[in-house]
């Protein structure tokens, strides 16, 4: 089997020839997704050079057009010989064949680009409307202190929330639980820290609505105003949540802004409670040796190759609830991430809701972490690091301030 890909306007054309059997239906799936990932999104593949055609080569043409059309891509079959015509017609599928030698061209909703060092932006206008943040709770949490809310919060359509938290309804339950947390857009997701290996999510439907404790964090409500689709520049490897933060901040023009990013990623670096805040502690969680019974860190970029969910913060110098951020590069931040298997992103503009929700659709959540930007000199990790993506950006120009509890 040959596999010979051309690109041809937009289109990649990607030409078989030899039999697509069960010995060469792998090679061919890997090249095919192998393509979507590297952000290819309108395939045909011509086989005017196949003249045999097993079950194992149909199952593999019809899954890279299944996963092509959910993100309203193009997948077509093109010059296909007698036989691959004949079959296709016959088990039902003969509408993959191409009708045009090459497709025309889409039109996508006009945007305008923008472009930072590793990356290239196509910039739609989001939903209109102010965003408000608040800060919750006292970082002293982090070291023993008890002087945090314990209110239950729902977290609707509107509500933005990212730090320490669990969801349930008991907050004298969810004591042992307290762990990385965010909700964007419904959805509402946390790392239990009480042992659990598997992360919990809860998402919004009908006239249900995801509740629990924020009891460290920033929360926020609003709109997103702005959408910038990204990708890596074809001369970079990937692009950088250092990179990506400070262009956000650039595109809203604001000393602070809130984000939320739907990605490809190449690797996440952060990390993760391995204790509940609430539980007790005899000593600094933070010094050397306990640091590790308290937090668990990635030792390298983890979670290679999927998509995440990344609610942040990103301010510059001197914000008000600076106490919840830390540097990364010449600007500050807070960022969760929740890890999910890969899945390709439709292209131009999309809706905030139904993309985070479809990532849950799996119920293959990896793990919810407080990234991190790990720069010392000789063996730091590194930052998390991305191929293309979604970025919903929010202008914070309200007075922000600190609350401790809902009923204040």
């Amino acid at each position: 089997m040959e596999i010979t890909p051309q690109k041809i306007g937009d289109i990649l054309v990607i030409r078989l020839a030899g039999r697509l059997d069960a010995s060469w239906c792998d090679p061919v799936e890997k090249a095919l997704t192998a393509a979507v990932r590297e952000g290819e999104h309108r395939i045909h593949l011509d086989m005017e050079e196949v003249n045999y055609i097993s079950s194992a080569g149909l199952r593999v043409l019809f899954t890279v057009y299944k996963q092509l059309l959910s993100i309203k891509g193009v997948f077509a079959i093109r010059n296909p010989s007698p036989n691959v015509r004949s079959v296709l017609q016959m088990v039902g599928i003969g509408s993959l064949i191409a009708t045009d030698e090459v497709a025309a061209v889409e039109v996508n909703e006009s945007c305008r680009a923008h472009a930072s060092a590793k990356a290239d932006y196509e910039i739609f206008p989001g939903d209109s409307g102010e965003f408000t943040l608040q800060s919750l709770g006292h970082a002293s949490l982090l070291h023993g202190s008890s002087g945090s809310p314990r209110d239950t919060r729902q977290f609707d359509d509107q509500t933005f929330a990212l730090g320490v938290g669990a969801l349930g309804t008991s907050a004298t339950e969810n004591e042992a639980r307290f762990g990385e947390f965010l909700a964007v857009a419904g959805a509402a997701a946390f790392q239990p820290a009480d042992g659990s290996t598997r992360p919990d999510f809860l998402l919004s439907e009908g006239q249900f609505v995801p509740e629990g404790q924020l009891v460290l964090g920033l929360l926020g409500r609003g709109k997103f105003p702005l959408l910038a689709r990204f990708a890596v520049k074809k001369e970079n490897r990937a692009v950088g949540l250092t990179e990506l933060a400070a262009t956000a901040l650039e595109l809203a023009g604001t000393p602070a802004v809130a984000l939320v990013a739907v990605t490809e990623t190449s690797g996440l670096v952060g990390a993760s409670l391995r204790q509940s805040v609430a539980s007790p502690a005899t000593a600094d969680r933070f010094a050397f040796p306990q640091i590790r019974d308290w937090l668990s860190f990635t030792t390298e970029r983890s979670f290679r190759d999927s998509t995440s969910l990344i609610a942040g913060v990103v301010a510059r110098e001197g914000a008000p609830f600076q106490d919840l951020l830390r540097p990364h590069g010449n600007v500050m931040g807070h960022f969760h991430a929740a890890s999910f298997p890969y899945r390709p992103l439709q292209k131009g503009r999309i809706e905030l809701k139904p993309t985070v929700s479809g990532l849950f659709d799996t119920h293959s959540l990896h793990a919810v972490l407080h990234l991190l930007a790990d720069t010392r000199e000789f063996n730091g990790v590194g930052e998390s690091e991305f191929l293309r993506g979604a970025l919903w950006i929010a202008p914070i120009t309200s007075d922000i301030k600190p609350q401790t509890s809902q009923n204040e």
